[in-house]
């Protein structure tokens, strides 16, 4: 997909007056809005339990609370499905997903020349890579749209 491929090296970190008076007062809705982010992740979490044989569910850290961006999820290799057949069938079925950003970024044209591309291979990374997707936890999702993208995923397999 090409909004994952990166040709150069550089920062995004612009910001307009606009956003930043949005974000201010999104600030007001923070602590509401990391509740049902994690209450999202752990409806998620509990739903999907079912398929872990072929899919490795997130989990967080020991002594962690994290406020999730979103639902990773890897699909194992003796999974009967591959990550870009689950992710086309949840798009027709309108149900949004992300790939893992940049993936393996020694992989990335902008990182061609650096040494480590030529020396050393990251196994791990290329299986993250190919194998994760997200699934958003926003917190405008409701338990009808939590449920859609759950039997959706178990319809799958």
């Amino acid at each position: 997909d090409h909004k994952y491929i990166y040709s150069h090296m550089g920062y995004n970190l612009k910001i307009t007056d606009m956003q930043a008076a949005i974000g201010v007062a999104q600030l007001k809705k923070l602590d509401q809005f990391i509740k049902q982010r994690k209450e999202n992740f752990q409806f998620l979490h509990k739903n999907l339990q079912s398929l872990i044989t072929y899919l490795s569910l997130p989990s967080s850290s020991e002594n962690t609370t994290p406020s999730w961006f979103g639902f990773p999820i890897m699909v194992k290799e003796k999974s009967p499905v591959n990550r870009n057949k689950i992710v086309r069938k949840l798009t027709e079925k309108n149900i949004g997903t992300r790939l893992l950003f940049g993936g393996n970024l020694l992989k990335q044209p902008a990182y061609k020349k650096l040494l480590a591309r030529e020396k050393k291979s990251f196994p791990n990374t290329d299986i993250v890579m190919n194998n994760v997707f997200w699934i958003g936890v926003q917190p405008s999702l409701t338990k009808k749209m939590l449920n859609h993208i759950i039997e959706s995923i178990k319809n799958i397999y």
